[in-house]
C-alpha cells in the first residue's frame, strides 16, 4: 500500500473509529464511501456460488438472480462469467 493510501485508509478508520460495523457501513454508504456497482458485483458472484453450492445449475441460479434484482440476465450473466476471467478459471 502506497503511502497515500495509508494516509486515506487512516482517515476513514479514524471516522468509523467506535462504531458498530452497521453504523460505519451505514456512514460509509451516506458519505458515498462505497462504490455501488463493487457492491453488486460481490453479491452477484457470492450469491450465485451460494445457489450453485445448494444444487441449482448455474444458468438456473443466474436466471433466478436476474429476476429478483430486476436487471437482466446478460448482467448478472457478464457478472458471473468475468469473475472467472479475471482470476484465471476457463
Amino acid at each position: 500500500m502506497e503511502q497515500n493510501e495509508r494516509k486515506l485508509v487512516t482517515v476513514l478508520l479514524n471516522n468509523v473509529r467506535h462504531k458498530s460495523l452497521p453504523e460505519a457501513v451505514s456512514m460509509m454508504w451516506r458519505q458515498g464511501l462505497l462504490n455501488r456497482s463493487a457492491l453488486e458485483r460481490l453479491y452477484i458472484t457470492s450469491e450465485v456460488e451460494h445457489r450453485v453450492r445448494n444444487g441449482e445449475t448455474k444458468s438456473r441460479a443466474i436466471e433466478h438472480l436476474s429476476k429478483e434484482m430486476s436487471c437482466s440476465y446478460e448482467k448478472v450473466r457478464a457478472v458471473v462469467y468475468n469473475k472467472k476471467l479475471a482470476q484465471g478459471i476457463k
